[in-house]
């Protein structure tokens, strides 16, 4: 479904037609940042689970209050696009991305990135639909679709049988250990990184924040979208051979030298592939889920045959 142009973009990818929600739906949701708020505040008086709701509340807006992705020359840059569709992790999903038809489909989106990079054909997987929205649930519900996608082909008298299994590294870990998590995911040819990450933490408040919805948004609403590769920034490397990723453990943090990471953005809206700076996108990942009051996450999904009798 995908080809890439000469610039390393998408074409013949489906963009999904946007439909103006109703009236009713838009008051909906205007109004509902004043039943969150003071339910949330409630509870944080009363209830010692949501304590933390008005601190991770103000944390949120300083995050992205302070974030801009001001390296735009980077953002989708064309020679940076033709390297990224030369690795094998970027590769993998050349005909298999397609964009969320609608909002609040980006989790089932991804697993439908990810299952069809793995070689499952479109039409035997179910449509996207809404939900997934956390770690969680997600991880059980791509490895249910991988189950009854194996057993219709078993029933077919066809396809080899296989396993999935996911690993989740919240993203409270290190900088170091996230981005070691990143390179040694998409090194395995095996292996597929899918994010949960605060898209705002990226790229700040971009729209009118005195507008209640976009404002809730921008603070609680997380995204996911696979993760297509890592590639160093030019001219990451001195003559000596040493990388300016380890220049900037040694002498303090310094984020025009970060790598920087390919995140195919499952919403139209954003172009198809961009890249952000690999510090950056940690700290998008540590945004904390304000509703279960811990951050977001990597998710590696393997995919390895299951063992037969036979073999055994």
């Amino acid at each position: 479904m995908s080809l890439i142009q000469a610039n390393g973009q998408h074409a013949g990818l489906i963009v999904p037609e946007k439909k103006p929600p109703s009236f009713f739906f838009y008051m909906f949701m205007q109004s509902l940042p004043f039943i969150i708020f003071p339910v949330f505040t409630l509870k944080s008086i009363f209830q010692r689970k949501f304590r933390h709701f008005p601190f991770t509340t103000f944390g949120l807006y300083r995050t992205v209050q302070e974030s801009r992705e001001k390296e735009k020359e980077y953002h989708q840059d064309p020679a940076l696009l033709k390297e990224l569709w030369k690795m094998p992790s970027a590769k993998a999903f050349l005909g298999n991305l397609e964009y969320q038809m609608m909002e609040g489909y980006c989790g089932s989106s991804t697993m439908r990135c990810i299952l069809r990079s793995f070689g499952m054909e479109d039409a035997k997987l179910p449509p996207q639909k809404r939900g997934e929205t956390a770690p969680p649930r997600w991880c059980p519900q791509i490895k249910e679709i991988a189950e009854d996608y194996q057993k219709e082909e078993s029933q077919e008298g066809s396809g080899v049988q296989f396993e999935l299994t996911t690993n989740v590294i919240k993203g409270d870990v290190s900088y170091g250990e996230f981005l070691r998590t990143l390179r040694e995911g998409l090194a395995n040819p095996n292996v597929r990184v899918a994010c949960n990450f605060l898209r705002s933490a990226l790229f700040g408040f971009e729209t009118c924040r005195l507008v209640p919805f976009n404002f809730l948004i921008s603070l609680y609403g997380g995204h996911f979208s696979p993760v297509l590769g890592v590639v160093d920034r030019p001219g990451a490397c001195d003559d000596d051979g040493v990388s300016g990723e380890e220049k900037k453990d040694e002498v303090g943090d310094d984020p025009l030298v970060d790598p920087l990471v390919a995140i195919f953005d499952t919403n139209a809206k954003y172009g198809g592939v961009y890249f952000v700076s690999a510090r950056k996108l940690h700290g998008a990942v540590g945004a904390v889920d304000v509703f279960a009051n811990e951050p977001r996450a990597v998710i590696l999904v393997e995919k390895s045959e299951k063992e037969t009798a036979e073999s055994g």
